[in-house]
């Protein structure tokens, strides 16, 4: 938000001068005039923060940064300390530049008398619009730092899940890594040598062997263009990871393999019942718990599927009869949150179906880490075999023929 440079004249004439942030200057005027103010000039001076946040560049907060800033939070609320101070302590606390920058400009919109949950709105970038729902109905409620203690348990769970899918993972990327530097490594420096030797070789060379050849040679002669090309594609990556466009079409590729696609239904569905569990248990009605808690799913199908479900449910239709019909939702999904609609413990029945989702991404993520491991060694293994095999066959073929 900017930031406004102002002078003002108290009741008793006396001239005060200072900075106020607000959207634009007649709110902030509007500010000033609520304090006892007369305002004489109001001009804006920069970004909010005094215009550190503009001169910072936006970087991403983990689900484990924000996991640390709500934990401590709630621990300085639950010890009396009052939420500026608390906001101003976690300021100065956090070593991450643009996040202390990004709760300093929170301590201050609040200075300025806005509430807690709008200062959050201000930085969607940082707080999600769960994390501004669950703090706004915390104010409502006089709840803040119960829900905000939900809060952490939302994020250990969803940090514990990423950490167990990158864990199962990382093992065969370092086995991949390792086995494209040695193949780069043999057709780079070992295969130009060794095809000296089939130079005086009269009889013509298996196609393994020149397949590979060829190999090396357009390695050696396009390595700058490739090393380029990685380096372009990894930025464009990192670039466009959040647009709507590159999730479509990392959706529509991972739709090809059915494994992939179940796992990752999974996944959004574990996280869409634990956010619209945590909302209806926090007392937010069921469309707005809808409205925060579609837009967090990472399939572009699923939430165009429960954007319909959120439609009929807004005409009057029950959650579990409207998911009934909803493609790519598990039948089971329906029948359990049907039941909790009946017994009227739907937010403790999407809970629990949140949790045993989370017990079966546990178990394929150790059912990957067991199987992927022996796979990526058996296809790095092939790949240098064959080239093995490649270079040896002429050799193979003169000692025959020299027979």
């Amino acid at each position: 938000m900017p930031v406004f440079v102002y002078k003002a004249k108290r009741a008793n004439a006396e001239t005060v001068d200072g900075d106020i942030t607000a959207r634009d200057s007649e709110e902030a005027v509007d500010l000033l005039t609520a304090k006892g103010l007369v305002p004489v000039s109001v001009e804006e001076r920069s970004s909010a923060g005094g215009g550190l946040l503009r001169d910072l560049k936006p970087s991403r907060v983990g689900l484990k940064q924000m996991y640390v800033f709500t934990r401590q939070l709630v621990a300085l609320l639950k010890s009396g300390v009052a939420l500026l101070p608390a906001l101003d302590v976690l300021g100065r606390q956090t070593r991450h530049a643009y996040f202390a920058r990004v709760l300093v400009d929170v301590a201050a919109s609040i200075r300025n008398g806005r509430s807690f949950s709008a200062s959050l709105s201000d930085h969607p970038r940082v707080f999600s619009s769960l994390y501004v729902a669950m703090a706004r109905a915390g104010e409502e409620s006089g709840r803040l730092r119960e829900l905000l203690a939900n809060m952490t348990v939302y994020f250990r769970k969803q940090d514990e899940i990423s950490s167990r899918i990158r864990a199962a993972l990382a093992y065969p990327a370092f086995m991949l890594g390792v086995g494209v530097l040695t193949v780069f490594f043999i057709l780079a420096f070992v295969m130009p040598r060794i095809t000296v030797l089939f130079n005086n070789i009269n009889t013509p060379l298996p196609w393994p062997t020149l397949f590979i050849m060829g190999l090396s040679r357009l390695l050696i002669k396009a390595w700058p263009f490739l090393v380029g090309f990685g380096v372009v594609a990894v930025i464009a990556v990192r670039t466009f990871d959040q647009t709507a466009r590159l999730r479509q079409a990392l959706g529509r590729v991972m739709a090809l393999a059915p494994f992939i696609k179940d796992f990752a239904l999974k996944v959004d569905s574990e996280r869409f019942a634990r956010t619209l569990g945590l909302l209806l248990q926090s007392g937010i009605p069921i469309l707005k718990a809808l409205e925060v808690a579609i837009p967090i799913l990472s399939s572009e199908e699923l939430k165009c599927s429960l954007t319909a479900v959120q439609q009929k449910v807004s005409g009057g239709a029950g959650l579990g009869e409207a998911l009934k019909d909803a493609a790519n939702m598990p039948e089971m999904f329906a029948q359990l949150i049907a039941v909790g609609e009946e017994s009227g413990e739907l937010s403790g029945t999407l809970l629990d179906i949140a949790d045993s989702y989370e017990q079966d991404i546990n178990e394929i993520s150790k059912t990957l880490t067991t199987l992927l491991e022996p796979l990526m060694i058996l296809l790095v293994g092939a790949i240098v075999g064959f080239i093995v095999f490649a270079m040896l066959m002429p050799i193979f073929q003169m000692d025959v023929f020299a027979k």
